[in-house]
C-alpha cells in the first residue's frame, strides 16, 4: 500500500498541517500514558497485601469434644511379622476387664499432649477391636496383610493379629479371615515413584482391618472404603486454635523471598517473629499477651522481595484474654490417603449431615489442613489448601440451604509445617494421621 504525503501551500494549510502534527503527537502521548498506567495498575494489583485477624477474646483453655477417627491399619517393621512394641498389647487377664471407655480417663491439657493422647488411643486399636467384637458376637472381620517380601509374608502378619484377638480376647477363629498381598489395596507407593521410597514402603508394610459389620466400621469417603468407628475424646486443652492471631500476606509466595513481624505493645516492648515464606502464619494470642490481660499492639510486616527490595506494611490489633472457658467446642477430622485431595467431595454426606447441623448461629468454623512430610513443601502447601477450600465449599453450601446465620469461617492451610502438624512424622501411622483436614466448631 502506498503512502502519499501532501505538502501545504497556503498559510491556512500550514496552520492546519502543524495543528495535525500536534494532535498526532498528543494522541501518541495519550496512548503511551494509557499503556504505561495500565502496566502500573498490573503492578499495583500484584502488590503484597497484609491483613491481621484476631479473636474477639483470647481463651486460655477450652473444653473440646473430639470425634477421633481410627485408622484401620496396623503397621509393621521391615521384615518382621511381630506386632511392634509401640502398639499396646494386653494379657488375657487385662483384656477381660478392658473397655474402650477407659481411654477417656486421662485428660491432657496442652496441644502437644493431645497428639500423644490420640496416638495412645490409636495404639490401642487391637484392644478396641477386641472389645467391640466381644460386645457384638456376630461381627466378622478380614485381615489383609501386605509385604514387599510377598503375599505369604503379608499373610503371616495378618495371622499374628488374628492370634492376638483369638488368644487374648477369646474371639472365635472362624470370625477372622486372613489373606496376604504384595501391596495393600490403597498403596502409598505408586508406579514410577523414585523419591522418598523408604517412607512410602513403610506405609505399605501393614495389615488392613476390614469388615462389613456396622457395629465395627463406618463408611467414609464414599464407595467401598471403610474405617473403624471413631472414638470420642473429651478434653480441656490449653491455648486452643481459636486463641491464635492469623497474619495473612497475600502474594508472599510470588513476590517475597521472606517476611518477618515486629509486634510492639503500648509500652514499647517489641516481639519479633519470623522469617517466613508462607502466605499465612498463626501466633498464639496468649503468647503475644504474655502476663497481660489485654493490650493494644502495633504490627509491622517487613518483607524482602525476590529482587532485594524492602516491603513494609502496618496494622494494629487489640487483644483481650478470657480466663473462663466458653461453651464446649466440637472437632471432626477427615483423613486422606497418600496424595489425595479429591476425596473431600466424597465426604459431602458426612460434612452436610453430621458436621453442619452442629454449627450454631454466630459460631466460628475453623478449617485447617495438613499433610505429611513426603513430597515437595510447595506441593504440600497447595494440597492442604485444596483440601481446606473443598471442605469449606461443601459446608458453606449446606449452610446456605439452612436457616443458620452469622457464621464465620477461618481457613488455615498448614501443609507439612511441623510447627502446626497434629502429629510427628517419625512413624508411618503419624504420617497417615497428618494427612488430614480438621474442623473446629467454636460457639460465639
Amino acid at each position: 500500500m502506498k503512502i502519499y504525503k501532501i505538502k501545504p501551500t497556503t498559510a491556512l494549510s500550514l496552520r492546519t498541517y502543524f495543528l495535525g502534527i500536534l494532535l498526532s503527537v498528543g494522541l501518541i502521548a495519550a496512548l503511551f500514558f494509557v499503556v504505561f498506567m495500565g502496566g502500573c495498575k498490573k503492578e499495583v494489583e500484584r502488590e503484597v497485601q497484609f491483613s491481621v485477624r484476631a479473636p474477639k477474646a483470647v481463651p486460655v483453655q477450652r473444653r473440646v469434644r473430639e470425634t477421633f477417627p481410627l485408622r484401620n491399619y496396623v503397621f509393621f517393621e521391615a521384615g518382621s511379622t511381630k506386632i511392634p512394641n509401640r502398639y499396646v498389647t494386653l494379657t488375657k487377664g487385662q483384656a477381660a476387664s478392658f473397655k474402650e471407655e477407659q481411654l477417656q480417663e486421662v485428660q491432657p491439657k496442652s496441644m502437644a499432649l493431645r497428639s500423644l493422647r490420640q496416638m495412645t488411643v490409636y495404639y490401642n486399636i487391637l484392644n478396641i477391636l477386641g472389645d467391640r467384637m466381644k460386645r457384638s458376637p456376630r461381627t466378622i472381620i478380614s485381615l489383609s496383610g501386605a509385604s514387599g517380601k510377598g503375599p505369604e509374608h503379608g499373610k503371616a502378619r495378618a495371622e499374628t493379629i488374628k492370634r492376638y484377638l483369638v488368644n487374648v480376647f477369646g474371639i472365635e477363629s472362624s470370625r477372622i479371615a486372613t489373606e496376604g498381598r504384595d501391596k495393600p489395596r490403597i498403596p502409598s507407593e505408586v508406579p514410577g515413584a523414585t523419591k522418598e521410597l523408604a517412607l512410602l514402603w513403610a506405609g505399605d508394610r501393614r495389615v488392613d482391618i476390614e469388615s462389613s459389620s456396622s457395629e465395627l466400621m463406618l463408611q467414609v469417603g464414599g464407595g467401598p472404603h471403610y474405617m473403624l468407628k471413631p472414638v470420642e475424646i473429651v478434653a480441656v486443652v490449653e491455648d486452643p486454635l481459636d486463641s491464635h492471631v492469623l497474619f495473612n500476606v497475600a502474594g508472599a509466595k510470588e513476590m517475597l523471598a521472606s517476611w518477618s513481624l515486629e509486634i510492639t505493645d503500648d509500652q514499647g516492648k517489641v516481639q519479633c517473629y519470623g522469617p517466613s515464606t508462607r502466605e499465612q502464619e498463626s501466633i498464639s494470642g496468649n503468647v503475644i499477651l504474655g502476663d497481660h490481660s489485654q493490650g493494644d499492639y502495633k504490627i509491622i510486616m517487613l518483607g524482602q522481595t525476590k529482587d532485594g527490595k524492602l516491603v513494609r506494611k502496618e496494622s494494629s490489633v487489640h487483644l483481650v484474654r478470657r480466663d473462663e472457658p466458653k461453651k464446649e467446642s466440637v472437632r471432626f477430622s477427615i483423613l486422606f490417603d497418600f496424595d489425595q485431595s479429591k476425596t473431600v467431595a466424597s465426604y459431602e454426606k458426612f460434612l452436610t449431615e453430621v458436621v453442619t447441623p452442629l454449627i450454631p448461629d454466630s459460631g466460628v468454623v475453623i478449617i485447617h489442613g495438613h499433610t505429611d512430610i513426603i513430597g515437595e513443601e510447595e506441593y504440600n502447601d497447595s494440597l492442604s489448601s485444596q483440601r481446606v477450600q473443598d471442605a469449606r465449599t461443601i459446608i458453606e453450601r449446606a449452610i446456605s440451604s439452612s436457616s443458620k446465620k452469622g457464621i464465620t469461617f477461618e481457613t488455615i492451610a498448614c501443609g507439612e509445617n511441623l510447627q502446626f502438624a497434629p502429629f510427628d512424622n517419625f512413624f508411618p501411622e503419624e504420617r497417615f494421621y497428618n494427612r488430614t483436614v480438621i474442623i473446629d466448631i467454636v460457639p460465639d
